[in-house]
């Protein structure tokens, strides 16, 4: 018998095929360390499980099919988890390689809270003022202007942000309740407004909550701009801000809000109602507005492209609002895709009250 490192043939002399054989042997004295970030979307967990995989491959590392499944089975359930608390949550894989000569790896995957209120604190860290656009929305003003005296149209700002509707339309005499949840951004509004001594009551607080202290039958104007478009996640979470609006605003008010609709061939998949909450462009149709609306006192009276009206009526100095608006306007911002073509679009929405009582 042989022995076992008997020779068999001439042996291997080509350099390209000695080259392969080292580089096999490389990982062996491959040492890494690395970070990885991923938005915490249930649905693109087995994305994420490729991404590991792929990346834990170029080191040298190779996992069998049962952990391959275990590691999307952890990426989804700690997807679940962080998005059920926060479409701004993270998932992050630590990962390293066991000391050589092993070829092994280990890895950790955690999540990374956030909020709302935390992405705003960041914001009024890193960019530089105005946060949201120099001028005010045109449909903004032009409802308000079209309602009456400003002294006689109390106004309802939810979601107000730094002021950027709230404070011009105090200048002109409306008088102005402005809803905030975020700490940051009520700091900046408080600041501006008592600057100029303008009439702005400020409510820090949930428009989602059910909890606000709002008046009752009050407002001839209740307007959310950017806000169920960027942060309101669901058709129960509409429902509840319709029912404040709907408490709020005197019979013959009117509620006006952005939102990203779908077109009517388009029927969001659960990747897109999850990416688009990720993307600040959340993605609702006309089903999903008619259940949010059903049983209250509002009857829809416009419904118009938020871009095309602001082009239009904005002055020529003052579009657009922000370097960002356009492609977030047309759900590019989501959608990797030529203008126009993306099934996604930011339109304006304007119920009128028809009753005195909710």
């Amino acid at each position: 018998m042989a022995p076992k490192n008997a020779r068999k043939g001439p042996r291997e002399t080509n350099h390209s095929v000695l080259r392969q054989a080292m580089i096999r042997r490389l990982p062996r004295r491959v040492a890494a360390s690395g970070r990885m970030f991923f938005p915490a979307v249930p649905s693109l967990a087995d994305h994420y499980a490729e991404v590991m995989h792929k990346t834990f491959a170029v080191l040298g590392r190779y996992f069998n099919r049962d952990e391959t499944n275990r590691i999307r089975e952890l990426l989804k359930k700690k997807a679940d988890e962080a998005f059920a608390q926060s479409p701004y949550a993270r998932l992050v894989v630590d990962y390293h390689t066991d000391d050589p000569p092993a070829t092994s790896l280990t890895y950790k995957i955690s999540i990374e809270e956030s909020s709302v209120e935390a992405e705003y604190e960041r914001w009024t860290k890193s960019r530089t003022p105005p946060l949201f656009g120099t001028h005010p929305d045109a449909k903004v003003m032009n409802l308000a202007r079209s309602l009456g005296e400003p002294a006689a149209v109390p106004v309802l700002d939810v979601g107000a942000g730094t002021g950027r509707n709230s404070l011009p339309l105090a200048r002109e005499g409306f008088p102005v309740d402005a809803v905030e949840l975020a700490p940051a951004l009520v700091e900046i509004l408080a600041r501006d407004a008592n600057a100029e001594s303008l009439p702005v009551r400020i409510v820090q607080g949930d428009a989602v909550s059910g909890q606000l202290d709002l008046r009752k039958s009050h407002y001839k104007l209740v307007f959310l701009s950017e806000v169920i478009a960027s942060h309101i996640r669901d058709v129960p979470s509409c429902r509840t801000i319709f029912e404040e609006a709907a408490a709020a605003l005197a019979p013959g008010g009117l509620l006006a809000f952005n939102a990203f609709m779908a077109t009517p061939a388009y029927f969001p998949d659960p990747l897109t109602r999850e990416l688009s909450q990720v993307f600040w462009c959340v993605a609702f149709t006309q089903k999903d507005m008619k259940a949010a609306m059903e049983g209250l006192p509002f009857e829809l009276i416009s419904d118009e492209a938020c871009l095309e009206f602001e082009r239009e009526h904005l002055k020529d100095e003052q579009w657009p609002p922000t370097g960002w608006f356009e492609d977030w306007a047309q759900g590019q911002d989501l959608f990797d895709i030529p203008d126009g073509k993306s099934p996604l679009e930011l339109r304006w929405l304007v119920y009128r009250k028809t009753s005195g009582e909710p």
